[in-house]
């Protein structure tokens, strides 16, 4: 999962806010990580995961880059050792995540689905990492968030049918990468409001494009088994997939408009459906609707938390 750049709101003024526009940038950022999602699985036959991941790094950069430079903002980041630390959890997340999408055993919807579990990370990692607190409605989520993955896994000790045993490895994969993107989340909050969302992408994607051709280079002969055209699709999908929310979070607080992010879990299970005959299970469906419904409830709990934080008088804040 690519981690989205949130744009910090200030403790008194809140961002520019254009409700509509957020929501519409929102969506189609959805969308557009849905069709990166299905380019993935549909190059998998032919193509390296590592090739295409490295291929999403580059354009990603070249696109943060550009619209920084258009923008006229910083795109060289200041906070760096929290920039590091995002940059080398996100890479970790990227790669798993198109190891994931490579693998047909486990169904596109059900992967999208694992691969978005990091709101739910983030809700157990946050009061130990950053002693930020956490409410009921956070923690009722979680063991919601859990039956999700089990309805998704339907291993056999609870289901006649089982666990194929081929998606063992790449869900426990998925789980991996949405951990990963937790902890890249966790240090995005410590780099703070002092550098643009250009210079985050631009530093997360040249360093994950590196990262991949150190281990792409020496093993991996460059060969775009004839699906040069898909790669470039879902990796130029990809990138404005991460501006278009970069830009909503702008527009609009967070709480709002991050819940509209997970469309891209609905619209990858209809375009894998469509496109690619992937249908997931029924059990699986009611998974993924209830680790959607987790993610939602933890990311508006969190965000309440900190609303309601901001405005107590400071002399009562912890």
């Amino acid at each position: 999962m690519t981690v989205p750049v949130v744009v910090k709101e200030s403790q008194n003024q809140g961002p520019r806010r254009s409700p509509a526009r957020a929501y519409a940038w929102m969506v189609l950022g959805a969308a557009l990580f849905a069709t990166m999602n299905v380019c993935a699985r549909t190059t998998s036959g032919h193509t390296d995961w590592k090739i295409v991941a490295m291929t999403r790094a580059a354009i990603g950069a070249v696109l943060a880059i550009a619209v920084g430079r258009a923008r006229g903002v910083p795109i060289f980041p200041r906070s760096t050792h929290a920039m590091w630390a995002r940059s080398f959890f996100g890479t970790f997340a990227l790669g798993c995540t198109f190891w994931v999408l490579s693998n047909e055993h486990l169904a596109l919807g059900d992967a999208a689905t694992l691969l978005n579990l990091a709101p739910v990370f983030l809700a157990v990692l946050g009061p130990i990492v950053l002693g930020e607190r956490s409410g009921r409605r956070v923690f009722a989520a979680i063991p919601l968030a859990a039956a999700g993955v089990v309805l998704i896994l339907r291993p056999p000790l609870l289901f006649d049918a089982g666990t194929k045993a081929g998606m063992i490895v790449p869900a426990t994969i998925a789980i991996v990468s949405s951990g990963f993107s937790a902890f890249a989340m966790l240090s995005l909050r410590r780099v703070g409001p002092t550098e643009s969302p250009e210079a985050i992408v631009a530093h997360f994607s040249t360093f994950a494009f590196v990262a991949m051709c150190i281990i792409t280079l020496p093993t991996t002969r460059i060969d775009f088994g004839g699906e040069l055209l898909w790669i470039l699709i879902g990796s130029l999908a990809g990138g404005f997939a991460q501006l278009a929310m970069t830009r909503a979070y702008a527009l609009e607080f967070a709480a709002r408009v991050s819940p509209f992010g997970y469309l891209n879990v609905v619209f990858t299970a209809i375009l894998g459906a469509i496109l690619l005959h992937d249908h997931p299970a029924g059990p699986a469906l009611v998974g993924m609707a209830l680790v959607i419904t987790a993610g939602v409830v933890v990311t508006v709990a969190h965000a309440r938390d900190e609303r309601s934080l901001r405005a107590r008088p400071a002399t009562l804040r912890p």
